[in-house]
């Protein structure tokens, strides 16, 4: 197989594997055990907490381990939010229209617990921060925006967002999920007062995320989502997946610089051969990254197009992975191309990593290609029956 859909799920690189089969096989007690494997377990797990914070230069945030960035968006809006209006600050929130579901959903859900969202379109393919300023009222509380967008691999300006939230609202949630694994997030730089990261993004296995949590206003603790042993310095319990959370952190020890660099050499590439094949498209989005590709194919639908790459071997993605089995259109592409319908459809998301390679390229660009002739073959044969 060939795979071009890295936003939806990474391999786990041999080094990380290796790291968690020797923690699973020789390193497996409990870290809450009193015991000195345990502590040495709870050691392994401190240290692990503390690099990643080096790695992302967040050493005065506070790091709790997770089952995934859908966890640690849903812990960190709802307890953010419920403890703001708890705190009479207020109850509206401002996001992006093209969050990920596990965003989506959870903001949805605050609707109906009496929160009020407003929900921003890209202006020409762009958000900025005057659009949350403009819409933020005296009761907005918080706000929320991606740091990558996982379907167009639109980069926001959260460094211009997050300033801006520091001087307007509360707080400032950010799904760092698409930016993590290509030398990209660094908390020095940027106002943020959560940020959720998936290891399975970057290399690591599936199962296991962070977040990081650092309030501006000192009432606006974190309260639990999961209660239990009190694990996570009481606030998320349930053992600690250390074989895993060592794993992940590994992984991120392992991004270089060179992996964005491969990616965009990559991304060249592929438009290279698109355009020396004449073959007609335009790329959705502004400000991309060079690792998700968004291409709109004017004459072929994205339905038939992943049929066919998938019967060539080749795996590709419509859009996101966690509205796979859905037929229903893109809300991201709505939100940047509302009058736009035939991109809505006949868009599909090609995504680069470490092991992609020109010959990917070319053999997804060649499978293009011949579906483009045939669909041009057939065209021209029911003219001259006509």
């Amino acid at each position: 197989m060939i795979y071009l859909d890295y936003a939806a799920t990474t391999p786990v690189d041999k080094r990380v594997s290796e790291r968690i089969h020797q923690v699973l096989t020789t390193e497996f007690a409990n870290p809450s055990s009193v015991y000195q494997a345990g502590k040495h377990q709870k050691h392994q797990l401190n240290q692990a907490r503390n690099q990643l914070k080096q790695l992302l230069n967040a050493v005065d945030y506070d790091a709790y381990f997770t089952s995934g960035a859908t966890e640690s968006n849903n812990w960190a809006i709802l307890s953010q939010a419920m403890k703001a209006r708890s705190l009479n600050l207020g109850n509206h929130i401002v996001a992006t229209a093209v969050e990920h579901p596990s965003v989506n959903s959870v903001l949805a859900y605050l609707e109906t617990q009496g929160f009020e969202v407003t929900y921003l379109a890209p202006k020409k393919e762009r958000f900025s921060a005057e659009q949350f300023i403009q819409a933020s009222r005296k009761e907005t509380i918080g706000w929320v925006a991606m740091w990558v967008n996982n379907e167009l691999g639109t980069r926001l300006p959260i460094e211009a967002i997050g300033a801006a939230a520091r001087e307007y609202v509360h707080w400032f949630h950010v799904d760092a999920v698409q930016a993590l694994g290509y030398s990209m997030v660094d908390l020095s730089t940027i106002a943020v007062t959560s940020l959720s990261g998936s290891g399975h993004k970057f290399y690591a296995p599936k199962g296991i995320g962070f977040l990081l949590y650092q309030p501006w206003n000192p009432a606006l603790t974190l309260s639990p989502l999961l209660h239990g042993g009190g694990q996570e310095s009481g606030l998320r319990s349930g053992t600690e997946n250390v074989p895993y959370i060592l794993g992940m952190v590994h992984a991120l020890e392992l991004t270089k610089e060179s992996d964005w660099q491969h990616s965009q050499d990559l991304s060249d590439y592929l438009f290279e051969r698109l355009n020396a094949l004449k073959i007609p498209y335009q790329r959705n989005g502004k400000d991309t990254v060079p690792y998700i590709i968004s291409l709109y194919f004017s004459d072929l639908l994205a339905s038939q197009l992943l049929i066919q790459l998938d019967l060539a071997g080749i795996a590709v993605s419509a859009g996101s992975a966690c509205s796979a089995g859905s037929l229903e259109v893109s809300h991201v592409l709505k939100a940047y191309y509302p009058n736009e319908e035939a991109r809505h459809h006949q868009t599909i998301r090609i995504s680069l990593g470490r092991d992609t390679t020109k010959a990917d390229i070319n053999a997804l660009v060649e499978t293009i290609n011949e579906l483009q002739e045939r669909k041009q073959t057939l065209w021209h044969s029911q003219q001259k029956q006509l």
